[in-house]
């Protein structure tokens, strides 16, 4: 049975059997305060693995240190992928590392090839202890002067969650403390950014930087462009869409909006953290953020989404169509079909999935229709962005059974990625051997 599956398959499995396992660990009594079901377990576990932060109970209260620790791993293992991590201690202990297992870990790591992979995974995770470590050190520091309960706890357990894009805090009231904090907000936004900017594009500028190789490729020079510009955008956006809104941001000094709006437009690309309530956010700017979050992360990172290549893609595409350009054409190079094709996949059926799961959940709870769909597509790209409840949980907290079993999946779609998920389905792409007639569509 295990030698049929294959790689979208094989992750699938991965992350399946760890959120299980996180459940059950996060199920013990010594993990909670106090009694909780096994299906908030359930979707704690979920959303620390696939690094959402949708959150059904509060991390700061109903979790003892143990379970924090356990939530923390589970981050830490589902941000990197369980493959990930464990065919980088195979390469420690001098194991041979096979094709499946390449195969594999190369769809975990969204690489384009076998060329350099285990290189490639070395540089990965030199990165990310470096980062982190950095991160905990820096904030550990900060909060210790500022005299934080349990500095350097709560230093690395955020900096592990800010660079894995998972938006799970420690603090009683999130992040909301720190709003015009300008420390707190670089260090979490630079961790985030560099989470989710993808591993290749890392590697990229390591390779250039060390001149082994000439030139950045076309592939990070569209993420870093893509990334500045949807952050810049999504800042100037928020100011926008707030304008006079004395229940938002508009309620705080210039300095605070500006920040709080920086950083909402970094977060809200992934990584889930906010230093404002949404709830008092007006629709539009509510709306702003699902955009962003839809758009997400950049391949190959911490983050979801749709992804900041896919979206640009779509963009040339459709700019090259009006024009009435035979190419797609980016940095002077030509943009493959194949790649325009995937991307219009990706397209169709994220928004298939996220519209059919809304209207799902619109039925079943019966709540409000723009709180639900921003709880879904921040579920889907693995967000963790959340209107809230009363009690500061996420709005998914007052969800049936039903509904939250929903979202738990939907949060694993988003983290596998909605192709991989449907491979992960259907199995194996099948090979076209005839070329049929063309048909006359008008459309």
């Amino acid at each position: 049975m295990v030698k049929k599956l294959n790689p979208s398959r094989t992750l699938l499995f991965s992350f399946s059997l760890l959120i299980l396992v996180g459940a059950l660990l996060l199920y013990l009594p010594i993990s909670t305060t106090r009694p909780i079901s096994f299906l908030d377990a359930l979707f704690t576990a979920t959303s620390a693995v696939t690094v959402t932060g949708l959150a059904v109970l509060d991390t700061y209260s109903d979790f003892t240190l143990f379970g924090k620790l356990v939530i923390l791993f589970l981050i830490q293992v589902g941000g990197l992928g369980y493959m990930t991590l464990s065919t980088f201690f195979l390469v420690l202990l001098g194991r041979r590392i096979g094709l499946k297992e390449r195969l594999i870990l190369a769809e975990s790591l969204e690489y384009p090839s076998m060329h350099g992979l285990i290189r490639f995974l070395k540089r990965v995770f030199s990165f990310v202890f470096i980062t982190e470590l950095t991160g905990a050190i820096l904030l550990s520091i900060y909060f210790s002067l500022k005299g934080v309960e349990d500095p350097v706890f709560n230093g690395i357990f955020h900096s592990v969650s800010a660079f894995n894009n998972a938006g799970f805090s420690t603090f009683k009231n999130g992040l909301l403390d720190f709003r015009g904090d300008l420390f707190v907000n670089l260090v979490i936004s630079f961790l985030i950014i560099l989470g989710g900017i993808g591993f290749f594009v890392v590697n990229d500028i390591y390779l250039w930087y060390t001149k082994k190789v000439p030139r950045l490729s076309v592939h990070t020079k569209l993420v870093m462009i893509t990334s500045v510009l949807l952050i810049l955008l999504g800042t100037v956006g928020l100011i926008f869409t707030e304008f006079g809104n004395y229940k938002g941001l508009w309620q705080y000094d210039w300095y605070e909006r500006i920040l709080s709006s920086y950083f909402m437009s970094v977060s809200s690309r992934t990584a889930g953290f906010s230093t404002v309530d949404l709830i008092d956010m007006s629709e539009s700017s509510q709306f702003l953020l699902m955009i962003l979050m839809f758009i997400g992360a950049s391949p190959g990172g911490t983050g979801g989404g749709i992804k900041t290549t896919t979206f640009v893609v779509i963009l040339i595409a459709v700019y090259s169509f009006v024009r009435g350009r035979e190419q797609s054409v980016i940095f002077e190079r030509s943009v493959p079909e194949s790649t325009i094709k995937k991307a219009l996949v990706i397209l169709s059926l994220s928004i298939f999935f996220i519209n059919f799961v809304n209207l799902m959940l619109d039925k079943f709870e019966n709540k409000d229709f723009l709180y639900t769909m921003f709880e879904v597509v921040s579920a889907f790209s693995t967000v963790g962005l959340s209107i809230g409840n009363p009690e500061g949980l996420s709005f998914c907290a007052d969800f049936s059974p039903l509904g939250k079993i929903v979202i738990i999946i939907t949060m694993l779609v988003g983290r596998l990625g909605i192709l991989g998920f449907a491979l992960a389905l259907t199995g194996r792409s099948e090979v076209q051997r005839i070329k049929y007639p063309e048909a006359r569509i008008l459309v």
